[in-house]
């Protein structure tokens, strides 16, 4: 009877094993008696490893987006820009018979956040035989890793 009693308590009481000694150890046993092992890895190894991972995941995708924004801006001169711009405004149907636009020096290119351009100056048409007009533009551009979008366009006529 003695043996089932042991037996019913051995049942209940929680075991874990040594990977070193392959003995069985009460649960609760933090360091194997034969070997010395630290049978539990600290909780605060565990979260520090953790969140030291996602700081070096944070920065790097911080970081990239950076670095992709530094390239795309050296790839990208402000000459470019311009050019750019001055064929999506010939391009727009209220600018009609462009015959020139202003030159680099009357020309306002501005980088804003990222991808994005601010394109000042004006353009000259003949919307009619023997009429000449001046038009102000103000645009603004958004590269999207392909090609340029127009986002705003605004005209103002000097007549």
């Amino acid at each position: 009877m003695n043996t089932v009693v042991c037996h019913y308590e051995v049942s209940r009481i929680r075991v874990i094993f040594c990977r070193t000694c392959e003995i069985a150890l009460p649960n609760g046993t933090t360091h194997c008696p034969m070997c010395q092992r630290n049978l539990r890895v600290p909780v605060t190894l565990i979260a520090g490893g953790g969140l030291f991972l996602l700081g070096v995941l944070g920065i790097l995708l911080w970081g990239s987006g950076r670095i992709k924004n530094q390239v795309e801006r050296w790839r990208i001169s402000a000459d470019d820009v311009r050019e750019t711009a001055q064929t999506l405004v010939a391009a727009n149907p209220a600018v009609r018979n462009p015959e020139g636009f202003s030159g680099r020096d009357q020309t306002a290119v501005e980088h804003w956040d990222g991808r994005r351009w601010r394109v000042s100056g004006y353009v000259d048409t003949r919307p009619h035989p023997g009429v000449k007009v001046r038009i102000l533009y103000f645009a603004v551009l958004r590269y999207n890793g392909k090609g340029w979008d127009l986002e705003d366009l605004q005209l103002q006529s000097m007549e």
